[in-house]
């Protein structure tokens, strides 16, 4: 029998909690190993934990050397979040980082768990350790509550397997400076460079251009400065555009040298109107002097095909953006609001077969808005898998669509009519990095 303590930390302080039940299993569960453990990694194995995420997400910079001092900037970066390991033994064979967002959805705020930095020393991959550290991760959100969790996979198709989905979309546009001409008329206001200390003063344009959407998330003094403004290897500039002296938007950015000349690489813009929107890319154009390309990164951005007049001189690529996955249906779905339904029952099957509380049929009772999820014996109204239940709740695909991509089967149009009022379409967008 394998009891172990993990510690946790929550914005109010830290606190240690035991989860015995889902660490027994895991242990369990790993016979043809021996016994592995997941937990907290301590700081003695700092050294092999950097190591282990150095290699696995910079290659070609061979193995972390302890001995090399990290700077200051970048440490505070990875400062967030709490670091958990699967150990054969004393030796890491997985690691993964938790950090606790608060998210968006459908109106309400509700914790989200964010995975980074999942990775596995190469003389221990594809032996299932990775396989096992979200499983295990997944016990652990659900013992503090977090209904749904995110992750930026290096691969989608080997999260899949896990029930993880693409959650959202990003739009990449790429411009000639010299083709935002259009957007020199646009001469309101004025311009104000903006400091780490004074996120403050772009949180209102933050939350107006992310209005409506969902997984916008709530962010800390220190998460503006130490991901917002700091990027992986530089700090990134940050101009607001102010109209009557309160900022309207804002743009933050880097310079980046590329073997067809430099690049002006706009990693957030947030504007609360079109006339903001303009002056930001006002901004972009003032640059054409120093560099020969404009990257606009975001989830609005294909909006400039409608701006720009030279439509050669734009290229716009959608991605598939953050995956995300729920990790407890009963307590994902009622978590959220649903304002648009006064009455509603459902009954769902779930695949899930990487968590096996989710991997049954529930009834679901909507009345006035709020959902009341339990299991049931009864016969499903549909069956769905646990990755497409996830881009339903969070609005990234209408039910008719999911059926027509096969994570979804309906039994009836009843079935359907339901689920489309449940889980309306929405634009979502996770706007940070980890």
């Amino acid at each position: 029998m394998v009891v172990a303590t993990l510690l946790t930390s929550q914005l109010s302080g830290s606190v240690r909690q035991t989860h015995p039940d889902g660490l027994k299993v895991f242990a369990a569960r790993c016979p043809r190993i021996g016994m592995t453990e997941y937990r907290p990694i301590p700081e003695e194995h700092d050294d092999r934990h950097h190591a282990i995420t150095g290699y696995a997400f910079d290659a070609g910079s061979g193995p972390h050397d302890p001995d090399e001092p990290i700077d200051e900037r970048r440490q505070r970066r990875w400062a967030f979040g709490e670091d958990r390991g699967v150990f054969d033994g004393d030796d890491i064979v997985a690691c993964g980082t938790h950090i606790e967002f608060t998210v968006r959805l459908r109106g309400e705020w509700l914790p989200m768990a964010g995975l980074s930095g999942v990775a596995s020393p190469p003389e221990r991959r594809h032996q299932g350790f990775v396989g096992e550290l979200l499983e295990a991760s997944l016990r652990e959100y659900r013992e503090r509550d977090w209904p749904i969790a995110a992750l930026r996979p290096f691969k989608h198709d080997f999260y899949a397997r896990y029930g993880w989905a693409t959650g959202c979309r990003y739009r990449t546009a790429t411009v000639d400076p010299a083709a935002l001409s259009v957007a020199r008329s646009a001469t309101a206001g004025e311009f104000q460079r903006v400091e780490p200390g004074e996120y403050a003063t772009l949180e209102p344009a933050y939350a107006a251009w992310l209005d409506g959407v969902n997984l916008a998330t709530r962010r800390s003094a220190d998460w503006w400065r130490d991901r917002v403004f700091q990027g992986y290897d530089t700090e990134r500039f940050c101009y607001a555009w102010l109209h009557d002296g309160e900022p309207r938007g804002y743009l933050l950015y880097r310079i980046q040298d590329g073997d067809d000349g430099r690049c002006l690489v706009v990693d957030e813009m947030a504007d609360t109107d079109h006339e903001a929107y303009l002056n930001l890319l006002r901004f972009c154009h003032n640059h054409a002097s120093q560099v020969s390309t404009i990257e606009l990164y975001g989830y609005d951005h294909d909006r400039l095909l409608d701006v720009v007049t030279d439509r050669d001189a734009i290229e716009v690529e959608v991605t598939a953006g953050k995956m995300v996955r729920i990790v407890d249906v009963p307590a994902a779905l009622e978590a959220v609001p649903y304002p648009d339904v006064e009455d509603a029952t459902l009954t769902i099957a779930v695949d899930d077969p990487h968590a096996p509380w989710n991997d049954a049929t529930f009834a679901i009772e909507v009345a006035e808005g709020a959902a009341t999820v339990t299991p049931t014996d009864a016969d499903p109204d549909a069956n769905v898998d646990i990755g497409t239940l996830s881009q339903l709740l969070v609005g990234y695909c209408s039910a008719e669509r999911a059926r027509r991509t096969g994570g979804l089967d309906v039994r009836s149009a009843d079935a359907i009519d339901a689920l489309a009022e449940l889980f309306p379409k929405n634009e979502v967008f996770l706007p940070e990095s980890f």
